[in-house]
């Protein structure tokens, strides 16, 4: 399944909203304009092209028109079509990627209280599938409750529900669609995680996860690139870096506290990450404020 990979933040803004019931005869009209439109078909078949592809929108499937994009009703309803539909404001695709191939376990790059700018992040919303419609009508009614008495009180919610609507999207494709290697390197992310500050056992994540380590270790460097001995040590300098910037801690007692008790060691891993010293790291940091 294709999904388009949008770069957050900012999150998408909503514009409107929609609902209708189409009876048989209508069709869409053609327009190009500069906002995406996401459909969703509750009953029915609505027939939409998009620059000349053409998409057969039965009951319980969306699609996502993007802006500036040529868009016609190629043929008309042939019964009642329910359909919600609304509109989003938002810089262009980075790219169509296959669901297959999102990275979900790469990690980014974490703000510190040094950054007055945000990371680059990337979110992903399908552009043509089915869908669970329990799951998503309830963002849809609500938001339509809430675009209809729009006000002070109510604005902020409603942009909030876009941003849980779009979250329910891709939480649905990562699990729809997942493999078994990368559901297990995400498990295995999760190991690493809740095991930062405990000396790196392959036998214990094994027993833990119930998978064989060299098996686990091929399905983290298939979306990571880290064997999970490199991903333990990024989770470990990542933790030490933010424990330099924002406490008095010794080299020592951080070393211990990120799970690294032998300090000569861990000086030596953290200048090999980051190509100076915890010390010269504390320094240069600090000498920024």
């Amino acid at each position: 399944m294709n999904c388009l990979e949008l770069t957050i933040p900012p999150l998408p803004q909503l514009v409107t909203i929609g609902h209708s019931i189409w009876e048989p005869g209508q069709q869409h009209l053609r327009r190009s304009f500069d906002v995406y439109d996401m459909l969703f078909v509750m009953k029915g078949t609505l027939y939409i092209s998009e620059e000349d592809v053409p998409f057969e929108i039965r009951e319980g499937s969306m699609l996502v028109l993007e802006p500036n994009r040529q868009h016609v009703g190629y043929r008309p309803c042939e019964e009642d079509t329910e359909i919600y539909w609304l509109h989003f404001v938002h810089p262009a695709p980075v790219r169509m990627v296959d669901s297959g191939q999102i990275p979900w376990s790469v990690p980014f790059t974490k703000g510190s209280n040094f950054d007055v700018t945000p990371h680059r992040q990337v979110m992903y919303i399908p552009k043509f599938t089915t869908l669970h419609i329990p799951s998503i009508l309830p963002f849809l009614q609500q938001m339509m409750k809430f675009h209809q008495g729009l006000s002070p009180a109510t604005s902020l919610s409603l942009q909030s529900h876009l941003a849980g609507l779009l979250t329910e999207l891709q939480t649905a494709v990562r699990l729809q669609y997942a493999s078994r290697s990368r559901t297990l390197c995400d498990q295995t992310i999760t190991y690493l995680q809740q095991h930062v500050t405990r000396p790196f056992d392959a036998k214990h994540m094994e027993e833990t996860l119930h998978f064989h380590f060299d098996y686990l270790a091929r399905c983290l460097k298939k979306y990571t690139g880290l064997s999970p001995l490199q991903y333990l040590h990024e989770l470990q300098i990542n933790k030490a870096k933010s424990l330099l910037e924002n406490t008095g801690l010794s080299i020592s007692e951080i070393g211990v506290q990120v799970g690294i008790e032998n300090p000569n060691y861990f000086i030596r891993l953290f200048r090999k990450k980051m190509g100076m010293t915890p010390g010269q790291y504390r320094i240069t940091r600090l000498g920024q404020t």
